[in-house]
């Protein structure tokens, strides 16, 4: 499994009416989350699949912004 994370525009709950049924039925309900308190509202996504491009064109297709950001620990400069 992979853990990937975005960076996106989506500003709460109440924006996820139309993303929440795509999500749950590309990755499963208790495999996608959005954290609204990071400045960065980041969406996790666990995935056995690549799915950066499809995330991308879901939230892009609803007016939301959407980057992936690097997970790694090495990524980021902490190792």
């Amino acid at each position: 499994m992979n853990i990937i994370i975005f960076r996106t525009s989506v500003n709460s709950r109440k924006e996820l009416t139309y993303i929440r049924p795509i999500f749950n039925t590309l990755f499963g309900e208790n495999n996608w989350s959005f954290d609204f308190d990071d400045v960065d509202k980041v969406l996790r996504i666990v995935s056995a699949i690549p799915c950066a491009t499809a995330v991308r064109q879901i939230l892009s297709s609803f007016g939301f912004l959407c980057e992936e950001m690097p997970y790694s620990l090495d990524e980021v400069g902490f190792l």
